[in-house]
């Protein structure tokens, strides 16, 4: 689901080896095995990402973005809402630094309501959040507005919006207790003294988007999965994967479903269908 302060976006924080992932790992149940791998997996964010941005031709109507809230600032004038220089992360993404902490909500555009499930969002945007989180920010889906305590919200109810969101909360799940309370109280993640709650992450911990997007969309509950390339022992390449069970409830939108049995990480062959590079 995700790298550098605004000050030195190569800092040497964001690269633990994997054998410190396993170090971490070895002392843990075996989905929380899965997950501190993966925790480590979002921070280092090791691939070239390419940003695959498609749009939707026809005029359909623009799809739901429920709930919104009142305080969302959209952009209209750019240069007065961020930094005035973007920088480049890890992967060389192109990251915009708002002056807010929080982000920038950016202006709705049109999207087609019968879009197919691996189209990218339209307009992405990936913002450098809290100092150090790098997070996707969209014009055709979400979010809309911030919590009161500052998480991104308003995310639509489509496959789109399932990822946009699943970035965002598996993000501050895995960028310290801090973060993670933050989500958590926002009501935007289950089960907050569950597995997330035994890795012990450093707070302010910094969070990257992974570059990799697979979704199993249903309107009610959707299988998001993030993923990027890695060589295994064997020599072969294949998927790192996270899988991020979302679950949308009236009112709220979007949750993170932590107590899941579907929540974890597996590898995929570079072969399997539906994968996309979506930022």
């Amino acid at each position: 689901m995700t790298e550098q302060n605004t000050t030195d976006s190569t800092h040497e924080k964001n690269t633990p080896s994997f054998d410190a992932e396993n170090e971490r790992a070895s002392s843990a149940t075996k989905l929380t095995i899965g997950l501190a791998a993966v925790a480590l997996i979002v921070v280092v964010g090791v691939v070239v990402s390419l940003v695959m941005v498609f749009r939707g031709d026809d005029a359909e109507p623009l799809v739901s973005l429920d709930p919104t809230t009142g305080n969302a600032t959209v952009v209209e004038d750019k240069d007065s809402l961020f930094e005035p220089d973007p920088v480049f992360d890890r992967t060389n993404r192109v990251i915009y630094v708002p002056l807010d902490p929080h982000g920038v909500i950016l202006a709705d555009t049109l999207a087609s309501s019968n879009r197919p499930a691996d189209q990218a969002p339209s307009g992405v945007m990936l913002e450098r959040i809290h100092g150090n989180m790098d997070l996707p920010f969209s014009t055709s889906d979400g979010p809309t507005g911030f919590t009161d305590n500052g998480v991104a919200t308003g995310f639509s109810r489509t496959a789109q919006g399932a990822a946009l969101a699943a970035a965002h909360y598996f993000g501050y799940a895995y960028a310290g207790g801090n973060r993670l309370e933050m989500v958590t109280k926002a009501g935007l993640v289950s089960d907050p003294k569950g597995e997330f709650s035994t890795l012990g992450i450093p707070d302010d911990t910094p969070a990257s988007v992974m570059p990799m997007v697979n979704v199993l969309f249903n309107p009610d509950l959707t299988l998001v999965k993030f993923g990027y390339t890695v060589e295994r022992p064997n020599g072969s390449t294949q998927i790192a994967v996270s899988k991020i069970p979302m679950v949308w409830r009236e009112g709220t939108g979007w949750v993170l479903q932590a107590d899941s049995t579907a929540l974890g990480v597996e590898y995929e062959s570079l072969s399997e269908d539906g994968w996309q590079q979506w930022w």
